[in-house]
């Protein structure tokens, strides 16, 4: 089966499409002219309009790499290139590619994920695709075939075809509103055609097209198939299944039960208390169920039963399990976890333990006579004074600030350091301390424990229209679990905005509710109270639970009644602002207090919500959490789901810097509203809305325009907030008023006028208003000249315009703001001095009762001649041999050493000496850690070992041991055998009890 996806920019348009959607049609096109099989071809009318690359095209374009080939590597690189693929860019999206000297990995046109295929001595011996996030392989392959990521440039223009040539002698079949779409597609590209003849060149003609589907099969409207009982929803699943295949299984009647795993089929065939026959394709099942239940791997939505002479039901998962059933989805592509990073990047600042703050400035190859050649690391400190360290010293250096400007550095031998670091390790102790009691404090107060009805709960998860994306059912699953804990839950869900925390909120207030515990959600503006009370209604509705509003758009008489309905129970979920915090808004039974967009919420705020959450389920939802929430949630004071996945559909937003020009805002305007949209345009001050609305005025007259700002009446705000929410201005001007929660589709462009006076979050969040859909959306930061702290805010969120960059945001907003003090509203600290990185590392350690002092942090000097480094013929990229080295050198055990090491070998194929050396060194360096030995040399003439002093009983100072504080060891050894003596020297002390005269490990 093949789906060919739609363009997701405007006709005639010059802008690029996403490299997504254009690298799955060539992938689809390709298919379609190899005509190897007989496929089934989804696909949509705008998909089909546009002219397409004749089949012969695809032989001389595509790429085919085969196991035990021979292969050119730069022939093929340089292919790849021409292909489209961005030599640039890692493999985590389409068209990345990384060339290593054994591997190459890419992200190919059309496929589901990337692929690394190894090569060496010439030859393809491995073909694997992986998984990007943990480098696992996920399935081999024998070929590969690489379409290019585009194909706009294939071929010239006059030589393209109609899709139909493709599928000479299929039977085509549409859906009964396909000739009228088509009619309307027409219509708008005669009409938007800049001449005749590009119209022609570009587009099937509309006689082409009624030829084409001339003899195709419209669908009826309706459909004679039945649908299948939610068992799920009923008292008792496993009752209510089995009574229906009982009475529906008989001679002549076929069962089929579905499910996207093998977990969930074997859980139907537990509840239906039968056991299917497992079949592989459609064909054998059909033929299965007539003697007995069938079962197949296939992840159908919804069953169904039909009424024709051979009668047939298929059970799906989701009608047996409900939410429980596993959904299998291709097109989601998991993100790497969020944490604290641990990887310095070269031209970023750092921070050494010992040292202080400096600049990185890469990896340098250093070689002399007679010395082993070795990569070493580059430092710049104050007064530009720049030293090389060894790859090991990566243990004790930390990232600091990814923009260096702005960071006074230190001193290179540290003498700048030594009292901040002193001070700020004092106030960590002091902050573990009190954060331990918190967290004791937290596990000790109960709440209720919080368990929906089952079968009320499954009826109202059904109507959610989507499919759970696999972090969003994961956070749902963490605060259903939180509920049910008996502890109060304190949990913050940082998604992408549009990514589905709502929906989070609304199974989590679904649960409460149903348990019979009040819900009260607190937001920071009026517009989105609306927004959610909408929303919440909706879903709510046929349970006959009601919603109440309790903000600046409620009357008086209608606050007095929700709080009279709030003290006396008859009122269970309430939506509102700061206001449902007030002294005089009582609770009859309180269960959970959800807080959306905590970070638009104020110190005053903060104060007066932390005494309504006091001692009941929490819930903090944030698409871009504040840098101090950040840092709580990685010292593990709250807990925190990360919704990183986008949904399948979702396109990064095209985010652009330009002047504020008419010319800007007619161009964008007028593009938008060509292709059926709305769009933003968002101004920082309710004074600058006017002089907007003139301009606007006069560069697109024609399109109508709704405005909207805080001050102004709530009704007025609602009416006009329907008009554009119905679809009857084309253009919304407004100040961030419109920042968290409108969910409008059909709006996929927002300018922002005066953006160097907005926040990163802020901006991030005003972006989110658009690209909520499938369609390619824009948004323009309009700016004349930024100061330096506007430019670099600007330039962070032209950069992460990824989906799901809302928490790379928020980690760049701690990197440019620090996180100030955990425990108090402070905005200056500790997190400041070390770096969010070091930060965590450091309070994690005095969490945890491990060394978090700079001074017991240390780590073996090692002198062994031989080289140990990664080659750049082995690994070019330099930021991916820092990555090595820094895993290595925060590596804690031998297994962690080991999984680096296949991890290696598996990405850049079998390693040169010099990296089996460079692991060698680090397990070496891992055993004199281990042993108390702070240097180790190793020479042809024998080994010498310096032991740590042991600390004494007073305030844990050093002092020299009474006898051997340097071990000795005379004897030749061969230079090849330096590394595997030097393993059995310290094996031996391992063995003579060495290590018992100095405990410190360090780590």
């Amino acid at each position: 089966m093949l789906v060919l996806p739609r363009f997701d920019t405007l006709p005639f348009d010059d802008a690029e499409p996403s490299r997504e959607v254009a690298g799955r049609r060539t992938h689809v096109l390709r298919r379609l002219a190899e005509r190897a099989s007989a496929p089934l071809l989804i696909s949509t009318v705008e998909a089909m309009l546009p002219r397409v690359p004749p089949p012969r095209c695809w032989t001389d374009w595509s790429l085919r790499v085969a196991t035990d080939q021979s292969i050119d590597v730069e022939a093929f690189r340089k292919a790849l290139i021409a292909s489209g693929y961005d030599p640039d860019e890692p493999p985590d999206h389409p068209g990345g590619l990384l060339c290593h000297g054994q591997t190459t990995e890419l992200f190919p046109a059309g496929a589901l994920g990337p692929v690394r295929i190894s090569h060496a001595d010439g030859v393809v011996s491995d073909i694997h695709f992986f998984d990007p996030v943990h480098q696992n392989q996920i399935a081999a392959a024998e070929t590969l075939v690489i379409d290019p990521m585009s194909e706009r440039e294939i071929g010239d223009e006059a030589s393209r075809i109609d899709i139909f040539d493709y599928l000479d002698g299929a039977d085509i079949i549409v859906d009964t509103e396909v000739p009228q779409r088509a009619d309307l597609r027409h219509a708008a590209l005669d009409e938007n055609a800049p001449d005749a003849a590009r119209r022609q060149r570009g587009f099937i003609g509309r006689d082409a097209w009624q030829h084409a589907l001339g003899v195709a099969t419209v669908l009826p409207k309706t459909s004679d198939l039945e649908p299948i009982p939610r068992f799920a929803e009923q008292k008792s699943a496993r009752n209510a299944l089995r009574r229906f295949i009982a009475s529906y299984h008989q001679p002549g009647l076929g069962v089929i039960f579905t499910a996207g795993t093998a977990h969930d089929l074997a859980r139907m065939e537990r509840l239906a208390g039968v056991k299917a026959e497992r079949c592989a394709n459609w064909a054998a099942a059909m033929r299965a169920s007539r003697a007995r239940v069938a079962a197949l791997m296939v992840d159908l939505e919804r069953g169904f039963r039909t009424g024709t002479t051979q009668p047939l039901s298929v059970i799906t998962a989701a009608e047996v399990l409900g939410s429980r059933a596993r959904h299998l989805q291709p097109m989601t592509r998991q993100q790497a976890a969020h944490g604290a990073e641990i990887r310095p990047l070269p031209g970023s600042a750092v921070v050494h333990l010992q040292r202080g703050l400096a600049l990185l400035r890469g990896l340098e190859l250093v070689s002399a006579p007679d010395v082993s050649p070795r990569e070493m690391i580059r430092l710049q400190f104050a007064d530009d004074e720049a030293i090389l360290l060894p790859i090991g010293e990566l243990a004790s250096i930390w990232p600091y600030a990814r923009d260096p400007s702005g960071v006074r550095l230190d001193d290179a031998d540290g003498r700048s350091w030594a009292a901040r670091c002193l001070r700020a390790e004092r106030e960590i102790d002091s902050t573990a301390e009190a954060l331990s009691e918190l967290i004791r404090a937290r596990r000790r107060t109960e709440a209720p424990r919080i368990m929906a009805p089952a079968v009320a709960y499954e009826r109202f998860v059904a109507r959610f229209p989507y499919l759970a994306t696999p972090d969003q059912a994961a956070a749902i699953e963490d605060v259903l679990k939180d509920l049910g804990a008996g502890h109060p839950m304190d949990r913050i869900v940082c998604g992408d905005v549009g990514f589905g925390k709502t929906e989070v909120a609304l199974r989590a207030a679904a649960a409460t509710v149903l348990a019979g515990r009040q819900v009260v959600l607190v937001v920071p503006t009026t517009v989105l109270a609306a927004q959610h009370v909408q929303t919440f209604a909706k879903r709510f509705a046929p349970f006959r639970i009601e919603i109440g509003h309790l903000s600046r758009l409620s009357t008086a008489a209608e606050a007095r009644c929700i709080k009279r309905r709030l003290a006396d129970g008859s009122l269970k979920l309430v939506i509102g602002t700061t206001a449902l915090a007030a002294d005089d808004v009582v609770f009859a039974n309180l269960g959970l207090v959800i807080i959306d967009e905590e970070q638009h919420f104020g110190v005053a705020d903060k104060a007066r919500l932390s005494a309504l959450r006091s001692g009941v389920h929490t819930l903090t939802m944030s698409a871009t959490p504040i840098p101090r929430t950040m840092a709580g949630a990685m010292a593990g004071l709250r807990d925190l789901s990360v919704i990183a996945t986008p949904p399948a559909q979702r396109l990064p937003v095209v985010t652009r810097v330009a002047p504020p020009l008419e010319s800007t805002l007619a161009i964008a305007l007028r593009r938008e509203h060509r292709r059926r949209g709305q769009s933003f345009v968002i101004c920082p001050r309710i004074k600058d809305l006017a002089p907007m609305q003139e301009r606007l005025r006069h560069a697109v007259p024609e399109l109508s325009l709704a405005v909207i700002h805080g001050r102004m009446a709530a009704r007025d705000i609602d009416a006009q907030m329907m008009r554009f929410v119905s679809g009857h201005a084309d253009v919304l001007l407004a100040t961030n008023i419109v920042e968290n929660g409108l969910d409008i589709p059909r709006a996929n462009t927002i300018l922002i006028s005066g953006a160097e006076r907005f926040g990163l979050s802020q901006l991030h969040q005003l972006r989110g208003r658009v690209g909520r859909g499938g369609i390619r959306a824009f948004a323009y930061l309009l700016t004349d000249a930024p100061g330096d702290e506007a430019g670099k805010r600007l330039a962070a969120l032209e950069e992460l315009s990824a989906t799901g960059a809302g928490f790379q945001i928020s980690a760049r907003d701690l990197d440019l703001r620090g996180a100030g003090d955990l425990l108090s509203e402070q905005q200056a600290g500790h997190v400041q001095i070390f770096g969010p990185a070091l930060y965590h590392e450091l309070l994690s350690r005095a969490l945890s009762g491990r060394p978090h002092r700079a001074a017991d942090m240390w780590f073996p000097e090692l002198h062994i001649d031989q080289p140990a480094f990664v080659p750049t013929d082995y690994v070019q990229d330099q930021i991916t041999r820092l990555e090595v080295y820094a895993r290595l050198a925060h590596a804690d055990s031998t297994a962690e050493i080991d999984d680096i090491e296949d991890d290696v070998q598996l990405r850049f194929g079998l390693p040169p000496p010099e990296v089996s050396n460079l692991f060698a060194t680090a397990r070496i360096g891992l055993e004199c850690r281990a042993l108390g030995i702070t240097r180790l040399d190793v020479g042809t003439d024998g080994i010498a070992a310096r032991l740590r002093p042991k600390p004494s009983a007073a305030k844990g100072r050093q002092q020299a041991g009474p006898s051997r504080s340097r071990l000795v060891y005379k004897h030749k050894i061969s230079r090849s055998r330096l590394l595997s003596a030097a393993l059995r020297f310290l094996a031996a002390l391992k063995r003579n009890g060495t290590s018992k005269r100095s405990r410190s490990r360090g780590s």
